[in-house]
């Protein structure tokens, strides 16, 4: 399974931001507290996202097909 972009760079930025405490405490508090979940892309892959992120689409899609309407 791999990672989706989107999640490659919130973790980057969580690095970015987190990093640098002594024994990276701040940075493993961060992580460890992280949601995940599994997606299938269309294509049927499925790869790993944040879950907040993916949550935030399914409610933009969801305002997106009420708009329609």
């Amino acid at each position: 399974m791999k990672l989706h972009n989107t999640l490659v760079e919130t973790l980057i930025k969580t690095y970015e931001v987190n990093s640098g405490w002594t024994e990276e405490k701040k940075l493993r508090t961060v992580l460890s507290g992280m949601d995940f979940s599994v997606y299938t892309q269309q294509d049927g892959t499925q790869v790993l996202v944040a879950t907040k992120a993916l949550q935030e689409a399914i409610k933009d899609i969801e305002r997106a097909q009420s708009g329609r309407k």
